[in-house]
């Protein structure tokens, strides 16, 4: 059985937001909190982030797993794609 090892943890809070049902404003989304998210690396110890906001949110969770082992300071072999 192969070990495995918890190298990185990736933190995204979603945010507080209800959608308006009635009137000239219906469907719109009101946001009481905006999305979130933050990058723990626990080889090197590095946190990335946090940042805000719901198209920063999807474009840095899109990158972050594989931009970090480009430059991580510890043994960039052990990081998982």
């Amino acid at each position: 059985m192969t070990q495995r090892h918890l190298t990185a943890a990736l933190f995204i809070d979603c945010g507080d937001a209800y959608e308006i049902r009635d009137g000239d404003r219906a469907g719109r989304i009101v946001r009481k909190t905006q999305p979130r998210a933050r990058y723990e690396c626990l080889l090197c110890r590095t946190r990335e982030g946090p940042v805000t906001g719901a198209d920063r949110v999807r474009e840095f969770v899109a990158r972050i797993r594989t931009d970090h082992p480009t430059y991580c300071t510890a043994n960039q072999g052990a990081h998982a794609a």
